[in-house]
């Protein structure tokens, strides 16, 4: 078995992949990301957003949730991957902080009316709620793990950027199949 490759998303990054050895990893507060993958094809990619965006700007701005999903998208049609086949995993979405802004809520919103407007099927979702949460997929089979947080740190954003090694701890058996 092939040595697994870690790849770290930070806010604004989209990244596609037909490589079953790598792993997307993202660390998530009120962003969301898509994880999005078609079967067949052996194709998957995840993305990053921080605002959901207007989609009357087209600007290539990645922090916004309408480019990111686009770019997402066309870079797994380019990979092979056939539109009526992709799948999508939802996570993201928090209200980290009493009185913030509903800035995750937006972005969940956003994530969902833009699966239902582009007639993508959402075979899982875990938005919302007060907790980061802390995001493994591997894009060639779609196996998804999220592990809930109880505080991020700016040494959990660090390590994000790190790959894991023997002593990284097991975040338990929750996967989203």
């Amino acid at each position: 078995m092939e040595d697994l490759i870690y790849v770290p998303l930070l806010q604004g990054e989209t990244r596609v992949s037909d490589q079953p050895n790598e792993v997307m990893t993202t660390i998530l507060g009120s962003c969301v990301a898509a994880c999005i993958w078609d079967p067949v094809a052996g194709v998957g990619g995840m993305n990053h957003f921080l605002l959901p965006g207007d989609m009357r700007d087209r600007s290539s701005n990645l922090r916004y949730g309408v480019n990111a999903m686009e770019l997402l998208i066309n870079g797994l049609l380019k990979k092979g991957a056939d539109r009526t086949r992709l799948k999508v995993k939802l996570f993201g979405g928090a209200k980290m902080f009493d009185g913030s802004a509903e800035i995750g809520v937006k972005n969940a919103r956003f994530a969902e009316w833009y699966m239902e407007n582009e007639k993508l099927q959402v075979v899982s979702s875990c938005l919302g709620g007060q907790r980061g949460r802390k995001i493994r997929f591997w894009p060639v089979s779609g196996r998804a793990q999220r592990c809930f947080m109880s505080e991020a740190t700016d040494a959990d954003i660090i390590s994000a950027r790190q790959a894991p090694d023997e002593s990284t701890p097991d975040y338990g058996d929750v996967q989203l199949f």
